[in-house]
């Protein structure tokens, strides 16, 4: 009997003493397993943010857009900077390169008052053929000058050079076919400025009317039987959507045809095909199509002319 009950005793004392053995290990191992949640936590915390961004890998030939990815880590908020000047505080940063040259790219990684920056280098390439950027009142544009029509490209150069577009107005607009700029008598200060009333004419069957074609306004034929373009107005051409057949009777109408790569770039952007072989294309545009478009839809008057003037500010080379 006693020997019994000292068996029972012993198995009770065993059982517990296990017992607490189990809990205390489970707290240990609980206690431990806070206690390296509680350093990461604090680690991750007080962890600097990781500044990165890639380079887009696209040609950089000036005129370009490029948006920078950004791929920093921990961080809350961003600082780009172009040149050391503040750019954006946006997490995707875009920028549209007008000019060649060296740029330094920045972007400040920022978490609390931590804060890690990375800069790269852009190389920006010189356009290998003539563009210009035509700051207008409602946004820019940027066009290439053809070299095939020498003439205009040369006597178009001279203008900008001497400043003689700067501040002069769209004065016929039409929307769905075009805008017309250039006239001298739209500027607000009268200064007197030396130009060409007339240049020949440099018709190419190669430059079409498609949607955003630079091109020389002129006099018509029944006092310009020449079609001799004018000195210093141009217009842009906004134009309608093409189809095949309409453009193929438009050719046979004008006795020349248009090949499959005109065709499919008419269907594709739009134009004016009815004024192919008539005037002069010496350019295309080559981005702003929504800045043409703004000025296309401004209200007019019986005459065209815009109700509220839209102005050339400023016409650069890019280089």
């Amino acid at each position: 009997m006693i020997s019994l009950l000292f068996q029972n005793v012993t198995y009770v004392q065993v059982r517990h003493l296990e017992t607490v053995m189990i809990y205390s290990f489970s707290m240990k191992f609980r206690v431990k397993r806070f206690s390296i949640y509680i350093i990461c936590l604090t680690m991750f915390s007080c962890a600097r943010p990781i500044a990165e961004f890639a380079i887009p890998a696209s040609s950089n030939t000036a005129p370009v857009e490029l948006t920078f990815d950004n791929r920093s880590e921990q961080a809350e908020d961003y600082i780009w900077r172009l040149d050391e000047k503040v750019v954006s505080r946006e997490s995707i940063y875009s920028h549209q390169f007008i000019n060649s040259g060296r740029y330094i790219i920045s972007l400040e990684a920022i978490k609390g008052g931590k804060s890690t920056t990375k800069k790269q280098e852009v190389i920006i390439n010189a356009p290998e053929k003539c563009h210009v950027l035509m700051e207008t009142s409602l946004g820019n544009m940027t066009f290439e000058l053809s070299e095939k029509t020498q003439g205009h490209l040369k006597n178009f150069t001279a203008l900008i050079e001497s400043g003689y577009y700067n501040g002069l107005a769209f004065h016929r607009v039409i929307d769905g076919f075009m805008v017309q700029g250039g006239n001298d008598n739209t500027r607000k200060e009268k200064k007197k400025y030396d130009y060409p009333a007339t240049i020949p004419h440099e018709i190419d069957p190669t430059l079409h009317h498609y949607q955003g074609a630079l091109a020389a306004a002129r006099m018509p034929d029944s006092v310009n039987p020449e079609k001799a373009s004018s000195g210093t107005q141009f217009y842009i051409v906004e134009g309608t959507a093409q189809k095949t057949k309409g453009l193929n009777k438009m050719a046979a109408s004008k006795l020349f045809t248009y090949t499959q790569e005109q065709l499919d770039k008419y269907i594709e952007i739009g134009g004016a095909p009815q004024l192919d072989g008539e005037y002069t294309v010496f350019g295309y545009l080559v981005s702003g199509i929504h800045v043409l478009e703004k000025i296309s839809s401004v209200e007019t008057d019986k005459t065209d002319k815009p109700n509220e003037d839209v102005r050339i500010i400023d016409i650069k080379f890019i280089q």
